[in-house]
């Protein structure tokens, strides 16, 4: 499946999504590849705060489209594709850094979240929703600049002096924004987070 690093993360639902989820169910390849390319870049920005490895976020969000996929009949019944496949990758990020013994702390505090993939409480669902929704929320509220440079370095994972060299700017100005955005991704997620949320952005920044 092909990856995709927009620019802007989408803040909609992909345009005739209902129709799309039914076709996925019915086998339909390019449906479902859709699917995966609108919503890839959303999932990969949400995971890589929580487990802080390209590597692993690639893995959990290949392994929840691949379970999708293979249980594609019952996608009829869901109702929204955006909470069904972040609560199934969620749940196999936690599963990940359980088997790797790392994150134990916040796997410890969130020991009892074990949310199947339809049977999520709504307790449950909504903490990593809000989570999810508020990482987003404070990416799309930076400038284009300092959005682009966060972008490519935690998604594309290019170095400082492939950034500049990419944007035509110098690596000290390119430092200069990617810690600003940080800063404020960080901020903004401590100062609209729950407890739990709040327990989140502490541990993994």
């Amino acid at each position: 499946m092909p990856q995709q690093h927009p620019d802007i993360i989408p803040s909609n639902r992909i345009p005739d999504e209902d129709k799309l989820i039914r076709q996925a169910s019915e086998g339909d390849q390019q449906a479902f590849s859709r699917l995966y390319t609108y919503y890839y870049p959303r999932l990969f920005t949400s995971l890589f705060f929580i487990a802080r490895s390209t590597e692993d976020a690639q893995e959990v969000i290949h392994e929840a489209f691949l379970k999708i996929w293979q249980s594609r009949e019952t996608l009829s019944m869901v109702r929204s594709f955006e909470d069904y496949v972040y609560v199934l990758a969620k749940n196999l990020l936690f599963n990940l850094l359980k088997r790797k013994k790392t994150g134990q702390r916040i796997v410890q505090a969130l020991s009892d979240q074990t949310i199947s993939n339809a049977g999520a409480s709504p307790d449950q669902a909504l903490l990593f929703k809000q989570y999810y929704q508020t990482a987003q929320k404070a990416i799309s509220l930076l400038t284009e600049q300092k959005r682009r440079i966060f972008l490519l370095k935690t998604q594309e994972r290019l170095t400082l002096e492939e950034i500049g060299v990419t944007l035509g700017i110098s690596v000290s100005a390119v430092k200069k924004h990617l810690y600003a955005a940080t800063d404020f991704v960080k901020e903004y997620i401590r100062l609209h987070a729950g407890d739990m949320l709040l327990l989140l952005s502490i541990y993994f920044f």
